[in-house]
């Protein structure tokens, strides 16, 4: 309909400001006539907006999306806002502009203005995705944040490390303070206190974790001998650091991350496990059973999450 390819389309709804006015407008027409044409008065487009696809988390959770989407016959828009809540808000814009049937949201803190308009208005179904907005009433797939990281910090206990570093990501996410909830459970448990316990902040970012850690290091500030990390890329950014310091992973230091990506298996990452894959599947499931009736009550899941055990994390030396 519009003669241009997918990946233009991709980018005239993810970042407008890339692509020529006049095909932006073909698009957005496009999408309109097509919307108009559907004889169920549905367009068939589901929006999906995600904090940075660089993440290797999200692209999975997108992959259970798009693969129970395609089957009922529903197109997935995928927006990518690398964090920012004003970039969130005109991708919000963009997708109601375009006519989805619905979207699926997570957020990369709290929820932009529209957002919360547009839940109040009841114009379309909206399902948050791993994270919850902190708005009361809404629908949200998530996993059971606080205890993964508390079963996380507790092996660590349990083989003997005293000395433990939590790297946590964005401050302000409803995940970061419920993982850093069980962690902080797990060190009461184990009676570990006070300068025993580090913190650091990365942003769920591998190249900030490295940096981070790196800078601990330099200073001789590094007397852990273990690192809890609230996700995989941050571990694996960890992990860069303390073997370029020449300490051993795990004979030096122990490291466990979350989520249970891809590459942490290649890295022999012991991490927590979230079903990312059941997570998409869920919201989108969710999702088309609200578009089919508005009235439907919103659910809240909580599906469980489970610590894989890899060759990160050995006995406490002392």
């Amino acid at each position: 309909m519009t003669g241009v390819s997918m990946a233009t389309i991709s980018r005239a709804l993810s970042n407008p400001g890339k692509v020529r006015p006049a095909t932006r407008m073909r698009i957005e027409a496009a999408i309109r006539e097509f919307r108009q044409k559907s004889s169920s008065g549905r367009s068939g487009l589901i929006g999906m907006i995600v904090p940075d696809i660089a993440n290797e988390f999200f692209p999975l959770m997108l992959s259970g999306v798009e693969g129970e989407g395609s089957e009922s016959g529903c197109t997935v828009m995928l927006c990518s806002c690398n964090g920012q809540m004003k970039a969130e808000e005109r991708a919000l814009r963009k997708l109601l502009d375009i006519g989805v049937d619905g979207i699926i949201y997570i957020t990369s803190g709290s929820a932009p203005p529209l957002l919360k308009e547009t839940i109040a208005s009841q114009s379309l179904p909206v399902i948050f995705l791993d994270r919850d907005p902190g708005i009361p009433g809404t629908a949200l797939i998530t996993t059971d944040n606080r205890n993964g990281m508390l079963q996380a910090a507790r092996y660590l206990a349990t083989l003997g490390h005293r000395r433990i570093l939590y790297l946590g990501g964005s401050e302000g996410t409803s995940t970061e303070m419920l993982r850093w909830q069980g962690f902080m459970e797990a060190m009461a448990d184990a009676s570990i206190h006070g300068d025993a316990i580090g913190e650091l902040h990365a942003g769920f970012s591998a190249s900030a974790a490295y940096e981070a850690v790196k800078d601990l290091i330099a200073v001789g500030g590094f007397g852990y001998t273990a690192i809890a990390a609230a996700n995989d890329v941050m571990a694996l950014g960890a992990l860069k650091a303390i073997r370029e310091a020449k300490k051993r992973v795990p004979e030096d230091v122990s490291i466990i991350g979350y989520d249970d990506i891809p590459s942490a298996a290649f890295s022999d990452l012991t991490t927590v496990r979230q079903p990312f894959m059941e997570m998409g599947r869920s919201a989108i499931l969710q999702l088309m059973a609200a578009i089919s009736d508005c009235s439907m009550p919103q659910k809240r899941t909580v599906l469980p999450s489970s610590i894989v055990f890899r060759g990160t994390c050995a006995i406490a030396r002392d």
